[in-house]
């Protein structure tokens, strides 16, 4: 890693355009604001908020620190997708966290026509409402 060109390139595969990061936690939020917006069940939606949530800056250093890159798999339109983090641009830059730029093919159609921007919601108890008299 020590020949690497600066900052940081986020992706996932087949939905969002690689996009570069000068620094860490900025491309890490961004691919946090698009995962929530992907139709993620409820193991999916913990397992990337712990790779992606609070502490995600730490986590996802020691990661590189000792593989290089971080590459996880998730089934998105019935194909596994890699969600990857690598050291290095090559990609789109982007300086502020903001969703990633989604890529223009039938597969992501198909998912905004389904409602994509999910906001976020998981499947769960609905909270319990109070009534005032």
């Amino acid at each position: 890693m020590k020949n690497t060109p600066p900052g940081y390139t986020v992706g996932i595969e087949g939905i969002t355009e690689p996009t570069s990061f000068p620094a860490l936690a900025p491309a890490l939020s961004s691919l946090w604001q698009t995962l929530n917006t992907l139709p993620l069940g409820w193991t999916q939606y913990e397992a990337y908020r712990y790779f992606f949530g609070p502490g995600a800056v730490e986590r996802t250093e020691a990661f590189l620190a000792r593989d290089g890159a971080l590459q996880l798999g998730f089934a998105l339109l019935g194909r596994t997708r890699l969600i990857r983090v690598l050291p290095g641009g090559g990609g789109r830059p982007q300086l502020v966290p903001a969703p990633l730029k989604l890529v223009d093919s039938p597969e992501v159609t198909a998912l905004r026509l389904e409602g994509l921007g999910g906001h976020g919601r998981r499947p769960g108890p609905e909270p319990e409402r109070r009534w005032s008299a």
